[in-house]
């Protein structure tokens, strides 16, 4: 019975780490793909103010705004009555 209760504890709480892994491994990567995506906004906006007259330039300032997005949340996982 020892043994029974020992490796259902074991599973239990490797399942709550793996779950809780890739809760990290979300957050990480959309926080990345944010990044990588208002970089690329930025650059874009940088060249359009860059080689054009002055209308484009204000047009360009106000692409600059939109470019900075909300960023997507990654909720995270439910835990139980146990806290796991």
């Amino acid at each position: 019975m020892k043994k029974v209760l020992l490796i259902f504890s074991v599973l239990l709480l490797a399942g709550c780490a793996t779950k809780d892994q890739l809760y990290y491994d979300a957050a990480k990567a959309v926080s990345k793909d944010n990044t990588m995506a208002q970089t690329a906004c930025f650059s874009a906006v940088t060249e359009i103010a860059k080689n054009a007259d002055n209308s484009a330039k204000v047009g360009a300032i106000a692409l600059a705004e939109k470019c900075k997005s909300q960023t997507m949340n990654v909720a995270p996982p439910p835990r139980n009555i146990l806290g796991f």
